[in-house]
């Protein structure tokens, strides 16, 4: 009898009790999140389960970035996030609640599996409007640069640089070539951390990295994870509802 406990799968779950590093931050993990699927998979494991899928063995290794899907729960509500390295925080078994509807965790896990997986940046203002910043290499930051301000809302870099194209092009339209040419290589490279940094200046505050197939998908997750977001550019078949301001209690004196 006692055989057979041993060999019984573990019923128990991680949860994120402390962090010791900021990889788990900066991707936007909170405590109390529970691991419950791995690359598309449900997972019961252990702490040395899920830091053995970055253990390899370097000679046998092809040098390509090691990546994992993790399917994670908080307060009910479950979200795909890809990491490429241990997330450095200390976890502690809980016992399995079933407060996830089994629907939602078997698409999560499905689109887990998906090679198709896009990383999304989640940002909001004060008044909770949000934004999506695409995380993969933006084609039109690298062609147009001046266009992919413009979908960025960042009108004076925009402004800037077809200013820039002009005044070089007066003098000399092969200056103009290469400022162009610097312009598409600098914007295409560094989009990322240019658009990060577009959305501090927009006094944008960042939630959470998910992943998800598409942008609708990305969307849909968001709004999950906070309800009082509201995406001022949906996609298309985003069906969302702005939530009602809270009336301010005006005291009499």
């Amino acid at each position: 009898m006692d055989e057979m406990d041993q060999d019984a799968p573990s019923s128990k779950a991680l949860v994120i009790k402390s962090f010791r590093g900021g990889y788990a931050r900066s991707i936007g993990l909170q405590l109390g999140d529970r691991i419950v699927g791995l690359d598309g998979e449900e997972f019961f494991g252990s702490t040395a389960d899920l830091n053995e899928r970055f253990d390899v063995d370097e000679e046998e290794h092809d040098g390509s970035s090691i990546q994992a899907v993790l399917t994670v729960c908080r307060e009910s509500r479950i979200f795909n996030v890809i990491i490429d390295q241990p997330l450095w925080v200390t976890f502690e078994e809980k016992e399995v609640v079933e407060d996830i509807l089994p629907t939602k965790l078997e698409e999560l896990l499905q689109n887990a599996k998906s090679k198709r997986l896009y990383e999304y940046m989640i940002f909001h203002d004060i008044k909770k409007n949000a934004e999506l910043v695409l995380k993969s290499k933006s084609l039109l930051a690298m062609i147009i640069p001046p266009f992919w301000f413009l979908n960025q809302r960042v009108w004076e870099a925009a402004i800037a640089s077809i200013l820039g194209f002009i005044a070089t092009f007066a003098v000399h339209w092969l200056l103009a070539a290469i400022y162009f040419a610097v312009l598409c290589l600098y914007v295409g490279r560094e989009h990322l951390n240019l658009a990060v940094s577009f959305m501090s200046y927009r006094r944008f505050i960042y939630l959470q990295t998910i992943a998800a197939e598409t942008e609708l998908q990305a969307q849909r997750v968001a709004l999950d994870l906070d309800g009082e977001l509201f995406f001022k550019q949906p996609v298309h078949g985003l069906e969302q509802t702005r939530p009602k301001k809270r009336k301010k209690n005006l005291t009499r004196v």
